[in-house]
């Protein structure tokens, strides 16, 4: 898997095998995106971040994404305009949802302490506690760089190359620096990537250099309407990270 053609004609292959479905809800919210189908299946997606571009609704993109099908939204997966990346990260989370086979993100993380961690984008819900779990954090984000630890993202490749490990989210297969800087990737201790809108393709993203994959799934336990939970907490502009029906898993 040498390029990112080759990447997306898999996902896109795996999709299609699928069974298609309309889809009733969608919501893309300021941290988080949600869809719902009439089968009843429902996904959390990624939203790029309004601060490193603005988020603008333009109409034909709109009135797509309302009358589309879950295997419509996925297809556009591809796309680099926000507002279909969001729409079609929630639907391919859907689509290919994670499974039970899953280990708790706090066990995990001991792996990379005392280890140089390259993080692509200041995540301000996160790097607290990649501090406090004894990563070396080098994080490249334009907007911060300059601060403590932090860098510009033209910087990042020389990051990966001198990190021992790499945090990469969705935004990473958006702007393709996934498959740029798959090479240096495939010779880390490991790499991190976060959702969610990431498809349940361990596989895959093996190949490209990715050996654990961050994403949430349903806290079962806390709350009998999650989904309606779930997309409230969303639509009001929540973080799915501070949203109490979801669990963050880590599979690899």
């Amino acid at each position: 898997m040498s390029n990112n053609k080759n990447f997306f004609e898999e996902l896109n292959a795996r999709i299609a095998k699928l069974e298609d479905c309309e889809v009733t809800r969608l919501i893309l919210g300021w941290r988080a995106s949600f869809v719902l189908a009439r089968d009843n299946k429902f996904g959390v997606g990624f939203v790029p971040d309004s601060m490193k571009e603005a988020h603008t609704a333009r109409p034909v993109h709109t009135q797509a994404l309302i009358k589309s099908s879950l295997k419509k939204l996925a297809a556009l997966y591809v796309s680099p305009f926000p507002q279909e990346f969001a729409a079609a990260t929630a639907a391919v989370s859907a689509l290919l949802p994670f499974n039970d086979n899953n280990t708790r993100l706090d066990l995990i993380m001991p792996l990379a302490r005392g280890d140089k961690v390259a993080v692509l984008g200041y995540d301000r819900e996160l790097i607290p506690f990649m501090r406090e779990w004894g990563w070396r954090v080098a994080i490249f984000d334009d907007r911060f760089a300059g601060r403590q630890d932090c860098f510009t993202l033209d910087e990042f490749p020389r990051g990966v190359l001198e990190a021992e490990w790499v945090w990469l989210t969705p935004e990473a297969i958006r702007d393709r620096r996934l498959i740029s800087n798959q090479a240096a990737l495939l010779n880390k201790k490991g790499c991190f990537m976060q959702g969610p809108g990431i498809p349940a393709l361990p596989e895959i993203f093996k190949n490209l250099g990715v050996t654990h994959l961050v994403a949430p799934i349903l806290n079962l336990n806390f709350n009998s309407n999650i989904c309606e939970s779930i997309e409230a907490h969303i639509a009001a502009g929540g973080s799915p990270w501070l949203c109490e029906d979801i669990l963050w898993r880590v599979y690899f």
